[in-house]
This record gives structure tokens, C-alpha cells and sequence, in this order.
């Protein structure tokens, strides 16, 4: 099983050390995607606009830092070091990510982002220099270190997900296993560094005796580089042109986008995506500048073909947003019996020191492997799983395709994975029929916090967020800014017939989207009470003396000088008593912990108005009875898995082939560029999530996907050429 040279099974030991390394940091990161927008949306209590705009820089990010990771680590510190340092980065950023203050969460995605960008780009070079030049092994390992992302892509969502979900737990044990999970990632590395072996460039396989080069001088090749540096380009005005469009586009992002963000055409953040993409421009030209003949045309497919991949990852990575989401408020998780009545109050706050270890550990156990209902973030578990199932398919149907001499171009794999991503969204598409369904409830008139259009549709003016003065000030004075604090209910889907006193919802009724309403119908001088007391509660906070245990022990009491009308305390049963209690009797809050913005949002649900409360609560109870089958995610995120696997090993494969050797490192950052830009795209379109009905928004994304996938199939021809020779 091994041998005298270090191997296991055939391949370096340093290669499974990298498998468990790899394992681990996969663990961490996507158990913390699992639950990063329904944290920001359920915890915090964020608008989903606000929590797409966190998360489509988080994600996208993860994919820039690379670059400048692999930079430093390849002229500075070198890979080893460069790892060590990404692994701890990103182990302080999850156990950070375990504290709920929100400076601290931004800290907490910082060190994320840095250590991503040192650990993510040398774990993969790492993996190839194991390995001399043209050893027949290395695929085969890159195929291994590929199923250790799997396998923590696949474990994480269902353990992070689990300790979410548990009474006692919740969000933070979460995240602090992802940082566990990175903790063990770097312990397994440090340990087997003496077995992470690199091997000089300069070293070449040389074959056992007596096997025999396989292959046959009769076969087609493609076009070496040394022959394509002498043959004509097939797109001789657009290859001569090229580097000089690149420049202009850059030149018009560069200059554009300023004069865009201060015409307020396009928000701060899509301002600094534009420039980066000017940035980008200029060095996709500079590298089309330094090359031609058929060079310049192989170098031009992988740019023309890296449009399509952004649109890609734009869909696919709604899995982590929208599609998190729906599986979380849309979806019937009950698989083998029907589901309960929701409640419509807070869960009960679990105190783990008084519920006791044992039993919150038989709780987690049995989440773990509930099917009724099954955790919201089990679903992005599928993903991986699929992977790991249809990989070895689709390695196979190449190669027989192959035998066969039907040798599909990388153009027309790529027209097809963005095509499924497309049919994966039309089958959405189709789910919402099912959940489009009416739920009416008796109501005579609505809060002056709401209003209702011409089409009956529902909008509202949001509470203030604490914290927000200027918005605070216009909710006290009746001026709301109809741009900012002005909301459309569910997408337009909630509708008010005053002539026929009835409330109606389409489709089944977001409880956060809820609760938002009922925030904004609390009378002024309850929203002014609860400000202050939440102001109270933060500079008690501040000025209490920490005991010897580092807790800060205070208690601030605030009375109330009138209730609101229908005021519930039940609103309330989500605060733990030995934070927060009311007496009714004596209108007063007795506070012992600093309150955030997310405390201060749910006791306004509390004073809310009751009668247009009752009707809202009425519409979530019936309209749950439309969550649609889990089986339409499984449906959906089994194709997605297809399409990737149409796409992604073949891009990556794509670019080791047509680079030239002295960019080959420089085009794979180009190419990593693809997936910052399509998450930064999937946390665009997600900002839109509750500006639309969700038939219009997945109908949207697979129209787009579509067009892509036909324009990519015209375009097949044209691209195959330019890649003269290669497959």
C-alpha cells in the first residue's frame, strides 16, 4: 500500500494531507455561506437588499483576493507559508463570526475575505507540484483533492445547519463549528507538512520500465504554441483591434462609472465593482497586446467564453441568497408527514445552561437526521452530493463521445451547462404555480403607515432602523422619503380591496416580510419609547464595570407612560427572561443586556396595530398550507449540478490548454475573475428578491440564462476556430 517513496495508494502522501486540509476549509466556508443571508435576514432582522449587498461582496470577494494572495505568496513568502497564514485568518474570522455585534460580523468577513486569498490559490498550485511534468497521476489527484472539497461542501451545511436549528444553539454555534472545522484544516496541515512534498520545476516523469507511451502519432493534435505563434488569426480585424477594444471599454468603465454613481444611476458598491472591471479590462488587453497570430485568437476564445461563465455563476450562486431563502420560508421541509400550524410568535428563548448539555445534545442528534422538517440549509448540501454522483458519469460520457468521434467543442459543453442552469429556474418557474395561491382575510380599513395603489397592492412605510437618525427623524415628523422608507409588500402580491374589505395574499406570506409591516404600523410615541430604551440600554452597557468573569452586569428599567392598543408580550417570548421581562401591569421593561437593532425591531412587533396585525398573522397561517415540496429544490439544484459539471472542469481544463506557458498563471486569474464577477451579479439580481413575485424573478433569471446559452451555441463555430486545434 505504500513504498519506500512516500506514496499511498499510488499517489504522494502529501497529496491526502492536502485532500483533508482542503476537506476541512470547505467545511468552514460553505457552512458559513449556508447560513450567512439567513443570518443577516432572520438575525438581524436586514431587509433582503441589504443582506444580498453583504453577501454579493463577501462572495465575490473570496474571489479576488486570490490574485493578490497568490501574488505575495509566489514573490514573498512562497505557498506553505501563505496557507498557514490564510488558514489562521480564516479560523479568527469564523470564531468571530460567534459574536453578534455588528462591527464584529464586518471584522469577521474581513479576515474571511484576506484568508481566502492566501489559502484558497496555493492549495491548488500545491496539489500540482506534488508532481513532475507530464505525470499521468496528476489528474487523477486533481480528481481526488476535488472530491475532499465535496465531502466538506456536503458535511457542513448539515452540521452547521443543525446547530442553527437547535434549541439552546442557534446561529453562533454555527458558525463557530466552521471555525472548528478551519482549526482542524490547519492542524492536519501543520502535521503533515513533513509529507507535502514539492517538487522542483525542473523535474519530468520518467515512466516505470517496460511501460509503453500510450497514444498513437496517428491521432489528431492540437496546435502546438511554438505552430500557432506562425499561423494566421481566423478573426484577423477582430484580433488586430482587440487590444485597443479592451482599452476603450476600460477607459469608458473607468470614466463612466464615476459620473454614473454621482447621476445616483448606480449605487457606491456597483460604482467599485465597474472599476473593477475597468481595471480588469485593461489587463485582459495588455495580455492580448503582448500576443499574436493564432496566440491572440486561443487567448480571445477563453474571454469571449468567460461572458458566458459570469452569467453561470450569476444563477448558480442563488443557491447561497434567494434560493436559501425560499427553502426557508416556501418550502414544506416536512417530508413523510403533513406539516403543523405555524406559530405566529417568536420561538421560545432556550437557556443551554439551564436545558443542560445532554439534552441539547440529544436534540442536535435528532435535527441532524429529522426529515420532519429537514434543516433549511440540508438543501445546500445537494450540490455536493450530486457531485459526487454524476462526476464520474460525465467523465465517462466524455470519453465515450470521444470514442465514438463525437467530440462535443468546449463552446458547445459550456452552451449546454448555462442552458440546464436556465431549465433549473424554468422548473421553478413552475413550483410557483403551485404556491401562487389566494388566502383572503376580512378588513375594513389599513394602518396610515400603509397604503394601498391603484392595483390594490400593498406598500408601506418601514420603521427606522436604531441607530439610523435621519430616518428616525423623518418617521417622528410624517415626512417619509418616498424613495427610501417607502416598501412594496411581497413583490405586489399582498392586495387591499377597500370596496370589498378584504385583505388578500398571493402565494405563501413571508414571516420577516411580516413582521416588517407590523413594525410599521407601532404608534410614533412607542417607537420613540423603544428607541430610547434601547439608547438606554447600550450606555448602560458602556459605562457598567465588567466582573471577574468579563461579563458586564447591569439593569436598566424604562416605563412605558401609555400601552399601545393590543399590545402582546407574547412578541417579547423570543428575549430570554434574564434579559429582558415587561410588566404589564406597571407598563415597565426591565433590561439587562445591550440591545441592537434587531431587539429594538422585535418589540415594536409587539405594539403593533392589532386589528391589521390579527389579519397579517391570519394570511401567514393560511397561506403556509402553499409551501411547495421540498422535491422542487432537489429538482432544481440536481440540474444545477448538471449544468456545472458541463461548464466548470471544462473551463478550468480549457485555460491550462489555450494559455500561453509565460500568462498561463495571469489567465487563470482572468478566469477566477469570472466567478467574482457572477457573484457579485447573483447578489445584484438578489437585491430584487422582494421588489418581485418570485414567478418574475426566477422567470427573469432563466430567460437570461437562456439567451446566453443560444448566444453561446451561435457562437460555437466561431470560437472552435479560434481555439485552433484544441478540444
Amino acid at each position: 500500500m505504500s513504498s519506500s517513496k512516500g506514496e499511498f495508494l499510488g499517489h504522494p502522501k502529501g497529496l491526502y494531507i492536502l485532500f483533508f486540509t482542503e476537506m476541512w476549509e470547505r467545511f468552514s466556508y460553505y457552512g458559513m455561506r449556508a447560513l450567512l443571508v439567513l443570518y443577516m435576514v432572520d438575525f438581524f432582522k436586514w431587509t433582503q437588499e441589504d443582506a444580498s449587498k453583504i453577501y454579493k461582496w463577501y462572495t465575490s470577494l473570496v474571489y479576488l483576493t486570490p490574485l493578490i494572495g497568490g501574488y505575495i505568496a509566489d514573490r514573498v513568502i512562497g505557498n506553505k507559508s501563505a496557507i498557514i497564514i490564510g488558514a489562521i485568518m480564516m479560523s479568527v474570522g469564523h470564531f468571530l463570526m460567534a459574536f453578534e455585534d455588528i462591527w464584529i460580523f464586518y471584522m469577521a468577513l474581513g479576515f474571511l475575505i484576506m484568508g481566502n486569498g492566501f489559502f484558497k490559490p496555493n492549495m491548488s498550485v500545491q496539489v500540482g507540484r506534488l508532481y513532475p511534468q507530464n505525470d499521468p497521476r496528476r489528474d487523477g489527484a486533481y480528481t481526488i483533492f476535488y472530491m475532499g472539497i465535496n465531502l466538506g461542501a456536503f458535511l457542513s451545511p448539515l452540521v452547521c445547519g443543525t446547530l442553527k436549528e437547535t434549541p439552546g444553539l442557534g446561529f453562533h454555534w454555527g458558525f463557530g463549528a466552521a471555525g472548528v472545522g478551519m482549526v482542524l484544516g490547519l492542524v492536519v496541515y501543520l502535521i503533515g507538512l513533513p509529507w507535502v512534498k514539492e517538487l522542483p520545476e525542473s523535474a519530468v516523469y520518467e515512466p516505470p520500465e517496460g511501460e509503453e507511451e500510450k497514444g498513437s502519432k496517428h491521432e489528431d493534435h492540437a496546435m502546438t504554441e511554438e505552430e500557432a505563434k506562425t499561423t494566421p488569426s481566423v478573426t484577423a480585424t477582430f484580433s488586430r483591434l482587440s487590444p485597443a477594444i479592451f482599452a476603450l471599454i476600460g477607459v469608458a468603465l473607468l470614466l463612466g462609472s464615476p459620473l454614473m454613481w454621482k447621476l445616483d444611476l448606480v449605487s457606491f458598491d456597483n460604482f467599485m465593482a465597474m472599476e473593477i472591471a475597468a481595471v480588469a479590462s485593461f489587463f485582459a488587453g495588455w495580455i492580448l497586446k503582448n500576443l499574436t497570430m493564432a496566440v491572440r485568437d486561443r487567448v480571445l476564445a477563453i474571454y469571449v467564453l468567460a461572458v458566458f461563465v459570469v452569467f453561470f455563476w450569476g444563477a448558480f450562486e442563488q443557491a447561497g441568497n434567494a434560493m436559501n431563502v425560499w427553502a426557508d420560508q416556501t418550502t414544506n421541509r416536512y417530508l413523510t408527514e403533513p406539516a403543523p400550524v405555524p406559530s405566529v410568535y417568536p420561538d421560545v428563548a432556550v437557556d443551554l445552561a439551564e436545558q443542560g448539555f445532554w439534552v441539547t445534545f440529544k436534540s442536535a442528534i435528532g435535527k441532524l437526521i429529522a426529515v420532519n422538517p429537514v434543516g433549511t440549509a440540508s438543501f445546500q448540501s445537494i450540490n455536493a452530493l450530486a457531485i459526487v454522483m454524476f462526476a464520474p458519469i460525465f467523465a465517462w460520457l466524455w470519453l465515450f463521445l470521444a470514442r465514438k468521434r463525437i467530440n462535443l467543442p468546449i463552446a458547445a459543453k459550456m452552451s449546454i451547462g448555462v442552458f440546464l442552469q436556465g431549465v433549473a429556474f424554468a422548473l421553478m418557474i413552475w413550483s410557483v404555480k403551485y404556491e401562487n395561491q389566494n388566502s383572503k382575510v376580512a378588513l375594513t380599513a389599513i394602518p396610515p403607515s400603509v397604503i394601498a395603489n391603484d392595483d390594490n397592492q400593498v406598500s408601506f412605510f418601514d420603521a427606522p432602523e436604531h441607530g439610523n437618525d435621519e430616518a428616525f427623524e423623518r418617521f417622528k415628523s410624517g415626512t417619509p422619503d418616498e424613495n427610501e422608507d417607502k416598501m412594496i409588500a411581497h413583490g405586489g402580491r399582498l392586495l387591499f380591496g377597500q370596496s370589498a374589505g378584504t385583505l388578500t395574499m398571493r402565494g405563501v406570506l413571508n414571516a420577516n416580510h411580516r413582521d416588517r409591516m407590523l413594525r410599521a404600523t407601532a404608534p410614533k410615541d412607542y417607537v420613540a419609547a423603544i428607541w430610547e430604551l434601547t439608547e438606554q440600554s447600550q450606555d448602560a452597557y458602556e459605562n457598567a464595570t465588567a466582573n471577574d468573569a468579563g461579563d458586564k452586569e447591569f439593569s436598566v428599567k424604562y416605563t412605558l407612560d401609555t400601552l399601545p392598543a393590543g399590545f402582546d408580550a407574547k412578541y417579547l417570548q423570543g428575549f430570554a427572561s434574564k434579559d429582558l421581562t415587561f410588566d404589564q401591569a406597571t407598563r415597565t421593561f426591565t433590561v439587562s443586556r445591550k440591545l441592537a437593532d434587531k431587539d429594538f425591531k422585535q418589540i415594536l412587533v409587539a405594539g403593533a396595530a392589532p386589528r391589521f396585525r390579527e389579519a397579517l398573522n391570519d394570511l401567514y397561517v393560511q397561506s403556509s398550507k402553499f409551501r411547495v415540496s421540498s422535491w422542487w429544490l432537489v429538482g432544481f439544484y440536481i440540474l444545477c449540478t448538471l449544468g456545472e459539471l458541463c461548464l466548470s472542469p471544462v473551463g478550468l481544463s480549457m485555460v491550462s490548454k489555450l494559455a500561453p506557458r509565460r500568462f498561463a498563471t495571469m489567465l487563470m486569474g482572468v478566469w477566477l475573475l469570472t466567478s467574482f464577477f457572477g457573484n457579485f451579479t447573483a447578489g445584484l439580481a438578489g437585491e430584487n428578491w422582494e421588489k418581485l413575485d418570485p414567478g418574475s424573478y426566477f422567470m427573469w433569471i432563466s430567460i437570461a440564462m437562456t439567451g446566453a446559452a443560444l448566444v453561446c451555441f451561435l457562437l460555437i463555430k466561431k470560437v472552435t476556430s479560434m481555439m485552433h486545434g484544441v478540444k
